[in-house]
């Protein structure tokens, strides 16, 4: 192995044997084994240099890190094991990563999506009309790694973004499969943690930008900064040209090729004469001097937004209209995105991410066409963010529904009744048709209890997770078990009764 050529800029010396062979690198030492390679990275709440003689005990054949005192020290007492110091722990994992992967990301197409809303929807439009295009595309994101047909059930390191190690095992694995496109979400925190250090993208995507996450940019400007960064590792970039946070950066320091989308200003891709009905949206598609009238099966105004993002993509891969229209009908977006659950009789039921005011309000708009008698919505307080924005998610939806039931997501170290509570807190009066339920799956089974013949039932928050985050560990659980819990219940009316959980 060739260490100045694996890790360039970033090698600054080694002390040790190089060993005959390497198999894995990871940043967390329980995962390592015979032949590994451990990185130290040093995080909020601990430091991997920490963790060295664990990494050994469990075999690992070379450390990374950059603590140069610890690892001289830990050098003289593991004399068989090879110690590298480099400048920047998660760059060196990044491209150490993609060397045990033969650098597959560089045998396929990469696109990466950034924003605040919509990265999801757009990575999977994007996927759909790829693939119905012939062009064989895998994503990685919020909904998890799929590759051209469904999708695998993989270990996930983080929510969207994966780090490197397991974003480039992702890749070999997308390759090995024949895929020569990957659509992937690139996070904010992602970008500004190195996890897509040394990728090269032929296409970033921006949809838009709000305050968020800025518990960890500490300002928006920060953030803001962290998303532009996807920008300087891309030929073609896809801008929301309406977008007031961050389009008019990308639109003035770009120097490669740019496509424009939006609604209310002039772009090279453009939509007017909106109309929404039940079962999708209709409007005039204006590309350069040509315009299409077209209907896609989904509903909402950032939907369309999320298309044209999408659509854009198509066409600077050198697509035609006439070849990629064909597809529109069945344009399909991610699981927990308005996504129907047919299921229960005589009723609508709907799965929908949306988890901070804004995107509630945008979805209170989007299912303005669809025909209801009464309208039952579950919101939810999530532990594991910024406490902020738990009493604005009240204040979106008071007053805009017949029944409302709060709950709690991913918990974490929190008592869920404390997050319901603060969520409660929003209200500006607490009326009869607040029900606060701290267990999730309980409040679905109480939102679908509550619901009548002809009603519509809005499941909101994190609904396309496998599992809740409580004490610190990742617990097994599916919002669609107890879907069919209710459905298969003797005696639904269990679920009705009231909650005290007021403090």
């Amino acid at each position: 192995m060739n260490l100045p050529h694996v890790l360039k800029d970033q090698l600054l010396s080694t002390i040790g044997p190089a060993p005959k062979e390497v198999t894995h690198i990871n940043y967390d030492s329980r995962k390592i084994t015979n032949n590994g390679c451990f990185v130290c990275i040093k995080g909020d709440n601990t430091d991997g240099h920490l963790f060295i003689e664990k990494a050994v005990f469990q075999g690992a054949v070379q450390i990374i890190g950059d603590n140069q005192e610890v690892m001289i020290e830990n050098a003289k007492r593991y004399s068989d094991v090879q110690f590298i110091l480099v400048r920047e722990p998660k760059k060196a994992l990044a491209l150490y990563s993609s060397y045990l992967q033969s650098h597959a990301h560089k045998q396929m197409s990469l696109i990466g999506v950034t924003g605040t809303f919509g990265k999801t929807t757009i990575t999977a439009y994007i996927r759909n009309l790829l693939n119905g295009a012939g062009i064989k595309t895998g994503s990685i994101g919020t909904a998890g790694v799929w590759d051209h047909k469904s999708s695998l059930s993989l270990h996930r390191s983080t929510p969207t973004t994966p780090e490197s190690s397991d974003l480039h095992a992702h890749l070999k694995r997308m390759r090995n499969r024949d895929i020569s496109c990957v659509v992937m979400e690139a996070t904010s925190i992602g970008l500004d943690q190195e996890r897509l250090f040394g990728l090269h993208f032929d296409i970033a995507v921006h949809s838009n930008l709000h305050p968020e996450h800025l518990d960890y940019h500490g300002t928006f400007e920060q953030y803001k900064q962290a998303k532009l960064r996807l920008f300087e590792q891309a030929n073609v970039a896809v801008v929301n040209i309406d977008d007031e946070g961050m389009s008019k950066d990308i639109l003035s320091t770009f120097k490669g090729e740019l496509w424009t989308y939006g609604i209310h200003h002039n772009a090279t891709v453009q939509a007017e004469n909106l109309k929404a009905t039940q079962n999708g949206s209709s409007f005039d598609l204006l590309i350069k001097d040509e315009k299409h009238h077209i209907f896609i099966p989904v509903l909402g105004t950032h939907n369309i937004y999320n298309f044209l993002a999408s659509l854009c993509v198509c066409l600077a891969k050198g697509f035609t209209i006439q070849e990629i229209s064909p597809l529109f009908h069945k344009l399909e977006g991610p699981p927990g995105r308005l996504q129907l659950i047919p299921e229960f009789p005589d009723r609508k039921m709907i799965f929908d991410f949306s988890h901070t005011p804004v995107a509630l309000e945008n979805l209170l708009k989007t299912i303005k066409p669809i025909p209801y008698k009464r309208l039952i919505i579950m919101i939810t307080g999530i532990g594991i963010r910024e406490k902020s924005l738990r009493a604005p998610i009240a204040k979106a939806v008071e007053g805009r529904a017949d029944e409302i039931i709060v709950t709690a997501d991913h918990p974490g170290d929190e008592d869920p009744v404390v997050v319901v509570n603060d969520v409660i807190a929003g209200f500006e009066t607490t009326t009869k048709n607040v029900h606060p339920v701290p267990n999730r799956g309980e409040a679905i089974k109480k939102a679908m209890g509550l619901a009548k013949e002809g009603d519509l039932i809005l499941i909101t928050g994190l609904c396309m997770e496998e599992f809740q985050i409580i004490k610190g560990k990742k617990v097994p659980y599916h919002d669609y078990d107890h879907v069919k819990e209710f459905l298969h219940s003797s005696k639904p009316q269990e679920y009705l009764r009231e909650v005290s959980v007021y403090k």
